[in-house]
């Protein structure tokens, strides 16, 4: 399932005042960034959630803010639910610009505080390539 164009666009004119948004398909929905940092998702079912840590995580707990989840499927055929540090916001936010700000703002700290990765060096190629390259 992708997300509606339509929903998209209503979301991101609500955050419009957050600044510069930019977004990123991934898994059949949309990230939310800002300065480079992902502080939201828009999902597939046209849900929006606003990433949370351990310092968000009472606002959202007190709110009854479902988490967003996927189920995967394990090699002996179980599932596995997985909870991702992204919650639904109540949906009453969605009708009201400064609710929806509000809580776009604890997504947005939320992201600021996680460390940023560190910068990978190149490595020196697959195993593949040192092989071609001896010959």
């Amino acid at each position: 399932m992708s997300v509606s164009r339509d929903f998209l666009e209503y979301v991101l004119d609500l955050l419009a005042p957050l600044g510069p948004i930019t977004t990123r398909r991934m898994f059949g929905s949309v990230g939310l960034y800002l300065d480079g940092r992902m502080f939201a998702i828009v999902s597939g079912e046209n849900r929006f959630y606003v990433k949370s840590d351990s310092q968000t995580q009472a606002q959202f707990d007190k709110a009854d803010c479902l988490p967003l989840t996927y189920t995967t499927k394990k090699t002996n055929g179980d599932s596995k639910t997985i909870a991702l540090s992204f919650h639904a916001p109540p949906e009453s936010v969605l009708d009201d610009r400064q609710q929806m700000l509000e809580w776009a703002q604890l997504g947005v700290e939320a992201a600021a505080r996680v460390p940023e990765k560190k910068q990978r060096k190149p490595s020196a190629g697959s195993p593949a390539d040192l092989y071609r390259r001896r010959r």
